[in-house]
């Protein structure tokens, strides 16, 4: 772990604490040693500093591109181990990099919603995380974030104080003749589940269109 992660990660440790009174469920399901990949929900941008903040290990970040349009901001994420990935495309390269980056023994904090929930609910998975856990064959540890939604969510300009509630859940293991429908799936019925525990107040999704006037 290099010195200026370990300072941001601290002091980014330090301030969500002292701002949202953070709380770790379940810290020791993480693997002390090798790759894992850390699947989460996604709720809000503090999502990846609450989840990198929190994980005493080196962590690596899957971001979208255009985070790196502002090159101060593409120079400060890259030297956090984060690394571009093209949402809206199959992008190989993103996933050469993931597995790369397991086969070096770094955790990879992955939110395989791809976007950010606006309104908490999780959303449908993407494939991309099942084709990392089947090429590199990591262990998964499900996670979810419970608060950032209401500190900063989707649209606001400032932060509010929230409390802030990370979890994590059992470390999943794949066989290698899983199916990709079949890893994704198991994924995120994990996060689900951490979910309806830990945030019964969250009321039920609706589906189809609203009611009328």
């Amino acid at each position: 772990m290099t010195a200026f992660y370990r300072v941001v990660r601290d002091t980014a440790r330090l301030m969500l604490r002292a701002v949202g009174r953070t709380r770790v469920i379940n810290h020791d399901a993480i693997p002390r040693t090798g790759g894992v990949v850390v699947a989460c929900n996604h709720v809000s941008y503090l999502d990846p500093p609450l989840v990198g903040a929190n994980i005493d290990r080196e962590c690596a970040f899957m971001a979208r591109h255009d985070l790196w349009d502002k090159a101060w901001m593409g120079r400060l994420i890259s030297r956090l181990n984060a690394f571009p990935v093209h949402r809206d495309t199959a992008d190989r390269a993103a996933i050469r990099e993931a597995i790369a980056i397991l086969n070096r023994g770094l955790v990879l904090v992955l939110f395989p919603e791809g976007t950010r929930s606006p309104d908490g609910h999780l959303q449908e998975g993407q494939p991309g995380v099942a084709m990392v856990v089947q090429r590199s064959g990591a262990p998964v540890v499900p996670a979810a974030v419970i608060g950032p939604e209401r500190m900063l969510p989707v649209g606001a300009k400032r932060p509010r104080c929230a409390r802030l509630t990370i979890v994590f859940g059992p470390t999943m293991r794949f066989t290698p003749d899983s199916s990709r429908e079949e890893v994704l799936q198991a994924i995120m019925e994990q996060i689900a589940a951490l979910l309806r525990e830990h945030r019964p107040d969250l009321p039920p999704k609706r589906e189809g269109p609203p009611d009328a006037p």
